[in-house]
């Protein structure tokens, strides 16, 4: 477990371990804010399948992502994987919701290559505690992560695949100002099967289907959301017909 690599942050305004927590860009956030917690913030890589943190090992520091996906899941009672959440850039810090915990609550494993700014706990805490509008939005960082959480357990709880491959994009497509919203896809057609519990055939029928309705664009290791309207449609309807 652990980066392969890590390196100190120079501190400056392009280097921000608080980009999720600003509605603009980093450019704009406080720079003496940035300096307090310089000497504790490292970028760190990760090789895909590599373990950034594990459910029950003492939980120290954050990750803001810049690059990469992280799949966050949690061990059920019977043994089981449960996926809780997927993490991308412009996403949420990665292991917030344990950041007032003595041991993290779920295990964050990198699907992709993972580049990001590694944050210690306690200097995020004394960076903001001074600062109201942070904090504020620190705690509404951490209720949003939690809203996805329970978001990625409707979408393993739906019946219907259209339903269910349909949410599952929303979850993994980052944010983006724009209409159209293209992104690499960083899961084959198996690995979804694999997360939602579906078989390989049925991702691909259902991908097809909403590519032949306009919905999505999706060359190989690519998908670019051309209809999201219909996208939240077909994942919010209990059994959406896409045919």
């Amino acid at each position: 477990m652990g980066a392969l690599n890590e390196k100190n942050m120079n501190c400056g305004k392009k280097v921000c371990p608080f980009h999720e927590l600003h509605e603009n860009d980093a450019a704009n956030v406080d720079s003496e804010l940035n300096c307090l917690i310089t000497d504790a913030v490292k970028q760190v890589y990760f090789a895909r399948g590599e373990v950034l943190f594990a459910e029950g090992q003492p939980s120290s520091s954050v990750y803001s992502l810049g690059s990469g996906v992280v799949k966050i899941s949690k061990t059920t009672a019977d043994g089981r994987e449960q996926i809780v959440g997927i993490s991308s850039p412009g996403k949420l810090l990665v292991g917030l919701q344990s950041i007032n915990d003595d041991n993290y609550e779920y295990t964050a494993v990198a699907e992709t290559e993972v580049s990001a700014c590694k944050i210690r706990q306690r200097a995020l805490l004394q960076a903001v505690q001074n600062r109201g509008d942070v904090a504020l939005r620190l705690i509404g960082s951490i209720n949003a992560q939690l809203a996805q959480s329970r978001s990625m357990m409707e979408v393993m709880g739906r019946k219907c695949a259209a339903a269910k491959i349909a949410s599952f994009i929303k979850l993994i497509t980052p944010m983006s100002s724009n209409g159209h919203k293209r992104f690499a896809l960083p899961f084959s057609r198996s690995e979804i099967a694999d997360l939602l519990g579906l078989s390989e055939e049925t991702v691909c029928r259902q991908m097809a289907k909403l590519k032949r309705r306009g919905v999505l664009y999706a060359p190989r290791g690519k998908i670019e959301v051309l209809d999201w309207q219909r996208l939240e449609a077909v994942a919010s309807e209990a059994c959406p017909d896409i045919s």
